[in-house]
């Protein structure tokens, strides 16, 4: 196994290990878990070169390591393997949105699907509400000629579900950084902005901590993607949480719901 091997085993590790248990990661969990044959010293000395890197950071002098922002981005983009949703998880959410008959009553129960089933926050933002039910009416029509846009408001819905579980996290004990979040929650704006950018963009997209570009949220991250009516983005399915949420399931989840709300949609 060559350096940079080496290096990517021990930084998943550590990755991995603080998802799951919130605690800086030393050298001896590493070195149980890892089966590469070194000591904990060498180990010591390769978590010594991902903090110089930027991946990792101390926050004791005397604590093990946990990962960065720019640390998490690298491991989503390269080191991340899918986490695919249960057969019976797919076919719950297909279920629950069967039944609903309005975009408002489907836009809530995919809040609550999101929250339930990534133990986060679930923003979903919704574009043009009054208008997408008239739209279902003349949708042939609309894509044909090209004109939905012209149709849409700019006011949009936003619809909120399992804060708490946010709040249940050990990242947000601190009460200045609870606040600073359910400001943010409360302002929607950050949100909005956010959501309304992504629909620019094609496929799920990961905001780890400061790339949302709104210092008020804090340690969060958000993994968006856009729903559909046809073929014309009207809203955006978000995760947010600590940026030690478990990508792997959470960037899963998101992607099948999104694509089940758009698949709804038509139906209406």
């Amino acid at each position: 196994m060559n350096g940079d091997k080496r290096r990517d085993v021990i930084f998943d590790i550590v990755v991995k290990s603080y998802i799951e248990t919130a605690e800086p990661v030393g050298s001896q969990t590493i070195s149980r878990r890892s089966g590469i044959g070194l000591s904990p010293a060498s180990i010591r000395n390769i978590m010594a070169d991902l903090e110089d890197q930027g991946l990792l950071h101390q926050p004791h002098t005397s604590a093990g390591r946990v990962p960065t922002d720019k640390g998490y981005r690298y491991w989503v983009d390269t080191l991340m393997q899918p986490e695919e949703l249960e057969k019976s998880k797919k076919a719950w959410v297909q279920h629950e949105l069967s039944s609903a008959r309005t975009i408002e009553a489907l836009a809530e129960r995919v809040s609550k699907i999101i929250s339930a089933l990534t133990g986060n926050a679930a923003v979903i933002y919704v574009k043009n509400l009054k208008r997408v039910s008239f739209l279902s009416y003349l949708l042939d029509e609309l894509i044909e000629a090209q004109r939905i846009s012209e149709f849409l408001e700019e006011e949009p819905e936003i619809f909120v579900e399992g804060l708490f579980r946010v709040f249940e996290q050990p990242e947000f004990s601190d009460q200045r950084k609870m606040i600073r979040l359910l400001q943010a929650f409360d302002d929607k704006d950050h949100f909005v902005e956010i959501l309304s950018e992504d629909m620019d963009a094609d496929g799920i997209q990961v905001y780890i901590g400061s790339e949302s570009g709104f210092d008020e949220l804090g340690p969060v991250s958000l993994v968006v993607k856009d729903w559909y009516l046809g073929r014309t983005p009207i809203g955006g399915v978000a995760v947010v949480g600590p940026t030690r949420m478990r990508y792997p399931r959470v960037v899963s989840a998101v992607d099948f719901v999104a694509r089940s709300a758009s698949e709804a949609v038509s139906r209406f």
